[in-house]
């Protein structure tokens, strides 16, 4: 048997498994046809939840529209002091001589 022989009979099995394989399944128009419902007709009963949601959606808009009153917290910001765990790092030597206003003498020598 040669190659060519060999290759024929494995085209035909193949090709015989494929036309085995095509028999089951559907053409590729009758996959690609719309399987659309009929669509139902809207009732009263679907208007009248409508109309239910609609009025509880325009209720909570409504409520959560409205200003409410802003109540004033009052703190006395005199009372109120917070240090950084860092703020030592700020605090540079002699730092209270840059609070001072210098003086000088008759001498020339600064005074703190």
């Amino acid at each position: 048997m040669t190659s060519d022989e060999a290759d024929r009979g494995l085209h035909d099995r193949f090709q015989a498994l494929r036309r085995e394989a095509a028999r089951g399944t559907p053409s590729f128009h009758a996959m690609l046809a719309p399987r659309v419902a009929p669509r139902p007709q809207p009732t009263w009963r679907r208007w009248l939840v409508v109309g239910a949601l609609a009025a509880v959606a325009a209720t909570v808009v409504l409520t959560l529209g409205r200003p409410r009153p802003h109540r004033a917290t009052l703190v006395d910001r005199a009372a109120v002091r917070w240090e950084a765990p860092t703020d030592f790092l700020l605090r540079a030597p002699g730092a209270e001589l840059l609070r001072t206003i210098p003086t000088f003498t008759l001498n020339g020598r600064l005074l703190p």
